[in-house]
């Protein structure tokens, strides 16, 4: 009987610490994994509103295309403002920058990469000049942007002669509507099954891997409950997202294109040399500068690098939509700020994740069309998308400074300062009612009471903060 017992206490135990463990990656990494827990609870509200319908395979692959130009505009959006600037004429630019691309094919009789160069030429020249002004003249990159967004909506009524002209080339058709080859079994694509297998092997072989080398190199390694986790939410997410794409067209070429952004991006702001140094002028530009980092050109690079992606998103729109329009452009640099701030990047610079940045565009599509699905009046959605935005800049500055925590260290140390932890309240309580009772009785000897008030409170401080510091690995090592 009491070996049972002792058996059902280590299996308490062993879900307890994981539950503490879980929940103390959470509270360190807030910031992170804030927004992936609000996209969660979207999907599954939505999931519930539409029957599930909002979850399936077709509307899925439907919103990712719908989300494609916005998640695109979104990581070069996260820049901008890591480095302290704004962009608003990027919307305009981008179909601006698309309506060229289609006039040029479809009635300039221009081949398609003559084109997308033509394009490409521009939209390096406007980021050159865009940076110049903000960089060089000092002039604020809100008043040059909106010069900016004016101007390109003039020059997009421009291009379009005021009327919306159709993409019949079978590159916007593909671009727009296209999906990699298909091969079907049991009505399920086996390209896109392939694809999956393949990425979750990769990851799990990559975690593996990296862990595998941190312990022969003597680096710390995140916990086993933290790893293992992680590899399942990551199996868990790519399988859905497998059967998502082979349950219906498979992977269209807009999510291709978002993907292969995202990728260059991420590698680029983690592992590169210009990825560091935008970081370091978004967190203190007058220390960027004095450490020899070209700050002024680092900003040019930042308004280009915005320029290019806006061209691709207005590329990517006008294909989807299979027209270039003088009505496109609108609210979109709207949603590409707002898809940054939302995905944690901070307004103040110097923090902020492209990732994040697409899953902040997830979740202003996803509220667009799960409300549209779950037949909530259009009227309320920009009250919601402004609230979400609200709510999210409040998030970035209550877990600015989030500390790191250990709940299963804390638990540990509470049981090993239990006793003085207990005595040191005792005494910070006494001494608190002995000082209040002075001070009602005014007596002259008034300071003692301050003085033993002050260092019974430091004591409680001390043995407070010592035990939400502590971490497993302090008394693991002891036992």
């Amino acid at each position: 009987m009491t070996e049972n017992t002792n058996v059902f206490k280590r299996i308490g135990w062993s879900i307890y610490k994981y539950i503490l463990t879980i929940i103390s990656l959470f509270r360190t990494n807030i910031r992170d994994y804030g927004m992936f827990v609000a996209l969660i609870v979207i999907f599954i509200v939505f999931g519930f509103m539409t029957n599930w319908i909002f979850m399936g395979p077709f509307n899925f692959t439907n919103l990712l295309n719908q989300t494609a130009y916005v998640a695109v505009l979104a990581v070069g959006m996260t820049l901008v403002i890591v480095t302290r600037q704004i962009d608003l004429s990027v919307g305009f630019l981008g179909a601006f920058l698309g309506a060229y691309v289609v006039v040029a094919v479809e009635t300039g009789g221009q081949s398609v990469v003559a084109a997308l160069l033509g394009a490409l030429v521009i939209t390096i020249v406007v980021g050159i000049i865009k940076g110049y002004f903000i960089a060089k003249i000092k002039v604020p990159s809100f008043v040059v942007t909106l010069a900016g967004m004016f101007v390109f909506k003039g020059f997009l009524f421009i291009k379009t002669g005021n009327r919306t002209i159709s993409t019949t080339h079978p590159f916007f058709i593909k671009v727009g509507t296209g999906y990699l080859p298909k091969f079907e079994i049991n009505g399920f694509d086996v390209v896109s099954l392939s694809i999956g297998i393949l990425i979750l092997v990769i990851v799990l072989i990559t975690g593996m891997v990296n862990r595998k080398k941190h312990r022969k190199l003597n680096i710390p390694s995140e916990k086993m409950e933290i790893f293992i986790t992680k590899l399942l939410i990551m199996t868990a997410i790519i399988g859905y997202m497998t059967y998502v794409f082979s349950a219906n067209k498979g992977i269209s070429y807009l999510l291709l294109i978002t993907v292969a952004v995202v990728v260059i991006y991420h590698f680029m702001t983690t592992q590169t040399t210009l990825g560091r140094r935008i970081y370091a002028v978004g967190g203190n530009p007058e220390a960027a500068e004095l450490s020899g980092i070209n700050v002024e050109l680092i900003l040019i690079i930042v308004f280009i690098s915005m320029g290019i992606l806006s061209m691709f998103s207005g590329v990517m729109y006008a294909s989807r939509l299979e027209n270039t329009s003088p009505k496109h452009g609108p609210f979109w640099e709207l949603y590409a700020i707002a898809a940054a701030f939302i995905g944690g990047t901070s307004a103040s610079g110097g923090i902020g994740k492209v990732v994040n940045a697409v899953v902040g565009a997830i979740v202003i599509m996803s509220l667009k069309n799960g409300m549209a699905l779950a037949g909530i009046d259009a009227n309320i959605e920009p009250i919601i998308l402004g609230g979400v935005l609200l709510l999210a800049v409040v998030f970035d500055i209550y877990t600015r400074n989030v500390n790191a925590v250990d709940l299963v260290g804390i638990h540990y140390a509470k049981k090993e300062y239990r006793d003085e932890f207990a005595a040191s309240k005792i005494n910070f309580a006494k001494a608190k009612a002995e000082l209040k009772a002075a001070l009602k009785e005014n007596r002259d000897d008034l300071i003692d009471f301050e003085y033993k008030f002050t260092n019974a409170q430091g004591e409680f401080n001390k043995i407070k903060d010592k035990i939400r510091g502590s971490k497993e690995e302090d008394f693991v090592t002891q036992s």
